[in-house]
Formats: C-alpha cells, structure tokens, sequence
C-alpha cells in the first residue's frame, strides 16, 4: 500500500471535531471553486496531449505559488489502486468524478488535509477547503488564498459580464460551491427531511448525500449547498446559505427535544435496538451499520450513553466504509467477508461499552 495512505490513515480525521463550532449538527464545511486556464479547451472536449499541458502548468504554478507550502502529496490518479481511490473519497478529499477521470487527472492535497487542488475533473481545476464544523468564513478565506495563488501562475478563464466560465453552465459566474454536511436523525426519525428539501429547493439550495450529488443518503448526514452561482457575490451566496444552515440547526435542535420530551419511549427503544445491533452483530453492510450508529450518535448526543463519546462513533463512520476496511484488511474483500469484518470491528470498539 502507497506511503501516502498509511501516513493519511494514521492520522485522524481532520473534518471531524466534536468540539467544532456548530457540533454535534453540523459536521464539515467544504468551499469548492472551478477554474479553467484560458486557450484550453474545457473537459471533456480537450484531447489527453491538452490535458498532459494543464496537468504540466497546474504542477509547475503549485510548485512555483508555494500555494501548498506545508507540503503536499501530488498524487497520479489513474495510477491508484480502488482501495486507495476509495480512501480518498471517503475521507472527501477527491470527487468521484477526478478518480474515475481518463485524461490525465491529477491530486494535490496539503499534508494537513484542509486544502486540495484536483486537476482535470470536470474543468482543469477544483480548488477545495473542508474543515471541521460550521467554519465557512474560514474555509472561504483558505480557498481563495489558494486560488488568488494559482491565479498569479495561470491565466484563468474570465469574461467581465460572466465571470469565470466553467465547463458546466450551471456553474459559470463565481464558479463557487459551497456546502454544509449536518446530521439531521431527529429530523429524519419525525419524517421531515423532504419538506426540508423542499423548502431549501425554494431558497435556490439543494440536499445531497453524504458524498455529493447522486450518492444516496447514508446515516442521516445531508449536504447543503447552493445551487446558483451567477448574480450574486461569493460573500453573498455563503451569507445566504450561513443563514439556512442555523435555522436547520435549530430546527434539528428543537425536533431532539421534542422527541425526548414527547415520544421518549419511541426514542429511546431506536437508540437502544441500533446500540444493540452494533454490540451484536456478526454480518453488518454499510446501509445498516450507518443508520444504527447515526441513531447511536444521536443518543451520545443526548447524553444516553457514559461510556460511549462523539469521536469514537466519529471516527467509526469512516473506519467502516468499504475502502478503509480493505485498507485495514490489507487486501480486497468480497462482500460477505466486508460485512463480517464491518460487524467485528464495531463489536470491537463496543465491546468496553455498556449501556446507560
């Protein structure tokens, strides 16, 4: 196994912070920018000897910026194996869409996690910032640090009625997505998660699962992001979705109280089978494993639990994605075997544990 992920798994999850400003609802806030280099084509109309060229230049501004100065890897994609490939999705520091790109893409991640450039996804780059809890001003400030960086090396696309112009439409303008992962189990448990999108469908904002667009929700982390990102500033549209985002939090807040006080028997028996499920079980797949330690995590949470913290489940919502029980395992696993192995690394971590 590449250096890169046992240096990368030995080293906690930098998005995860039971002390974050906005735990233990909100989990991570990740600002997104695309950016193309002026006279390239834009993926996927470019040819590989024109992605080999941005690939080239987005090396030489890195090294040239310092934009990465605290080191970084510099990643080959397409010479990742899946579980590597795997790795780095779920600890969201690559798109699907750049570890299953053809032409030529590229990774570069800050050896502190916070900050990643993907080169020829699906414009030449992504600029990312991910940091733990509700910090969008610091996340905005870190990734336009990085692209005011890169902008001084490379000669960006830009029109002065448009903005900057990206391979997809939708994202022409400011070229920014900005997005809140929250936990939201009380508001899933009362059935109000499709008139949350609903409602957040009105204010131009969309919900997604926990590894962006098209990925199901999995143990009740949604994503929040803006949909627009032309007519209004950056500032604006992360004012805009700061706002949402506190009033999801108290509306979060408010169903766990109303839940302990009105249906605490309800609540208690979802947060006593799922511990017990955990405790238990011997074969566990993901969908499962998800939606019984979300409901742990909530009675944490709520204090249910003496011997049980937020960062020990923390850290199990990576540890048991399929990527990182094959790291683990050190080898492929067929599917009963990955949930046999999922079941005895939670037994594992629960079996110090009682309930109450």
């Amino acid at each position: 196994m590449s250096d890169f992920l046992n240096e990368l798994i030995s080293k906690p999850v930098h998005f995860l912070d039971e002390k974050a400003p906005g735990a233990p609802v909100v989990i991570s806030s990740r600002i997104r920018i695309a950016r193309n280099i002026r006279n390239f084509p834009f993926p996927p109309a470019f040819d590989k000897s024109q992605a080999s060229a941005v690939a080239e230049l987005v090396r030489q501004a890195v090294e040239r910026s310092g934009a990465l100065a605290k080191g970084y890897w510099r990643l080959d994609v397409p010479a990742l194996n899946s579980i590597e490939k795997a790795v780095l999705l779920e600890r969201h520091l690559a798109s699907s869409e750049l570890l299953n790109g053809s032409l030529v893409p590229e990774l570069f991640i800050a050896k502190d996690r916070t900050c990643s450039v993907m080169v020829n996804e699906e414009d030449h780059l992504r600029l990312q910032a991910l940091m733990p809890g509700f910090q969008l001003s610091k996340c905005y400030k870190a990734v336009s640090t990085l692209d005011d960086q890169l902008s001084g090396e490379l000669d960006m696309a830009y029109d002065a009625a448009l903005g900057y112009l990206t391979a997809c439409p939708s994202n022409v303008g400011t070229a920014i997505r900005v997005s809140v992962m929250l936990h939201l189990p009380a508001l899933a448990m009362n059935g109000d998660i499709k008139q949350l999108e609903r409602g957040l469908a009105k204010l131009g904002l969309t919900v997604r699962g926990m590894f962006g667009e098209g990925t199901e929700n999995l143990g009740n982390f949604f994503q929040i992001s803006n949909q627009s990102t032309l007519g209004e500033s950056e500032e604006e549209i992360i004012a805009n979705l700061a706002r949402v985002i506190d009033q999801v939090i108290d509306h979060e807040e408010n169903m766990r109280s109303q839940l302990l006080e009105h249906r605490r028997n309800y609540l208690l028996d979802a947060v006593g089978r799922s511990y017990g499920m955990l405790k238990y079980s011997y074969l566990l797949n993901s969908k499962e494993a998800f939606r019984a330690l979300s409901l742990v995590r909530l009675g944490v949470d709520m204090d249910m639990f003496s011997t049980l913290d937020t960062p020990e489940i923390n850290e199990l919502f990576i540890n048991i994605n399929s990527g990182h029980l094959q790291h683990r395992a050190g080898r492929a696993l067929a599917e009963a075997e990955e949930n046999a192995y999922r079941a005895q690394l939670v037994r594992e971590n629960f079996k110090h544990n009682n309930a109450g």
